[in-house]
C-alpha cells in the first residue's frame, strides 16, 4: 500500500500527464506512418526515372548500331541493335509493373508506340535489302526523327516521375512540420506539467505537512503554542491554529482540575 500523500497525489494527476504523453507518441507515429508511405512512393517514382535512363541510354546505342551498320559495321552494328532492343523492352515492362502517377501508362504506352515505330525503321534498313546509299536516305529522311521522337517519349516519363518526386518532397516536409509540431508541443507540456506538478505539490502540500508533522513531534507543553513556519494563508495555517487552540482547551481543562 502506497503510504506518501505526495506519491498518491502524482499518480491520481499521471493520467493527464500520460495523455500528454500518448498524444506526442501517437503523432510521432503519424509521422512515421507517412514517411513510410511516401517512401514507397518516392521509391518507385525512382525505379521509373532509373528505368527510362536505361531505356535513354539503350537507344542512343541502338542509333549508334544502326550507324556502325551503314559505316561498314555490319555485324557490329547488328549486335548492338539486338542488345538495346533487349534492354529497352525489359524497360518498358518495369515501367508498366511501377505505375503510380496519373496518366503514367499512358506515357509508357506513347514511348513504345514511338519506339516500335523507330525500331521497325530500323529494320527496315537492317533487313530491307537496301544499299548503303538508299539505307542512309531512309535513316536521315524517316529513322533519325523517329529516333529523336523516342527520346522526347522517354524524357517526358522521366520528368513527369522527377515532378512527382519534388513534390512529395515538398509534401513531406509540410506533413513533417505539421505531425512533429504537435508532438513537441504535446510532449513538452507534458514535462512542463510534470514539473510545475512536482513542483506546487511539494511547495503548497508536502511541505506543510512535514512542518506540522515536525512541529507535532518536537512539541512540548512547556512551549505553549504550536508553531510550525507555515505562512500560506490556507486549510494548512487554520489546522495549526486548531491546533492551538485544541492546546489551549486542554490546558484550561489541565487547570481547572
Amino acid at each position: 500500500m502506497i503510504k506518501s500523500l505526495k506519491i498518491k497525489i502524482v499518480l491520481s494527476l499521471s493520467l493527464l500527464i500520460l495523455m500528454l504523453m500518448a498524444a506526442g507518441v501517437i503523432s510521432i507515429l503519424d509521422f512515421k506512418k507517412i514517411g513510410n508511405s511516401v517512401d514507397v512512393v518516392l521509391k518507385n517514382n525512382y525505379q521509373s526515372i532509373e528505368s527510362a535512363k536505361k531505356m535513354l541510354d539503350a537507344v542512343e546505342r541502338e542509333d549508334s548500331g544502326i550507324l556502325l551498320w551503314l559505316i561498314g559495321n555490319k555485324d557490329s552494328g547488328i549486335e548492338t541493335v539486338s542488345c538495346s532492343d533487349s534492354i529497352i523492352r525489359k524497360a518498358i515492362v518495369d515501367i508498366e509493373e511501377n505505375i503510380t502517377e496519373t496518366n503514367e501508362a499512358q506515357y509508357a504506352r506513347a514511348i513504345m508506340d514511338e519506339y516500335e515505330q523507330y525500331y521497325s525503321s530500323v529494320m527496315t534498313i537492317l533487313k530491307g535489302g537496301y544499299d548503303t546509299e538508299e539505307s542512309k536516305l531512309i535513316y536521315y529522311g524517316r529513322t533519325d526523327s523517329l529516333f529523336f521522337k523516342t527520346k522526347e517519349a522517354i524524357n517526358r516519363l522521366m520528368v513527369l516521375n522527377q515532378d512527382q518526386m519534388y513534390r512529395q518532397s515538398a509534401i513531406v516536409k509540410e506533413q513533417s512540420r505539421r505531425a512533429m509540431m504537435p508532438a513537441i508541443v504535446s510532449i513538452a507540456a507534458a514535462i512542463i506539467f510534470a514539473l510545475l506538478l512536482y513542483f506546487f505539490i511539494g511547495t503548497y502540500f508536502i511541505r506543510p505537512v512535514r512542518q506540522l508533522i515536525n512541529s507535532i513531534r518536537e512539541y512540548y507543553p512547556e512551549k505553549g503554542r504550536l508553531s510550525t513556519g507555515i505562512v500560506s494563508e490556507d486549510e494548512f495555517k487554520k489546522l495549526e491554529e486548531e491546533i492551538n487552540l485544541l492546546i489551549y482547551r486542554l490546558r484550561r481543562t489541565k487547570n481547572s482540575t
